[in-house]
């Protein structure tokens, strides 16, 4: 029931995240161009540790990129990042 938690976790904003980047570059989301590559990334990033193996390392996936936004949260003083940070480490943690 634990990897099924996190995969969610990872997938959902794995998908948001790089859902936002996206539409970034077709000019509807208004967000500077390396947050939105962050987004890209970091999205990617996190629905690939949801799937590959079949989520065998998305606990550590969602801590480590969750110890990401935190930080890249608290230079930019960006409280939806660090909020999904802190959120990431927790379910992270269910392993």
């Amino acid at each position: 029931m634990k990897i099924i938690i996190e995969r969610a976790w990872a997938s959902v904003i794995g998908l948001a995240s790089t859902t936002i980047g996206i539409l970034k570059f077709c000019s509807i989301v208004h967000i500077p161009t390396l947050d939105a590559l962050v987004h890209i990334i970091t999205g990617v990033s996190f629905v690939a540790g949801a799937w590959i193996n079949k989520g065998q390392y998305v606990g550590q996936t969602n801590r480590y990129l969750g110890i990401f936004y935190i930080v890249f949260g608290a230079i930019g003083m960006n409280w939806a990042h660090i909020i999904v940070g802190i959120v990431s480490i927790l379910i992270g943690l269910l392993t």
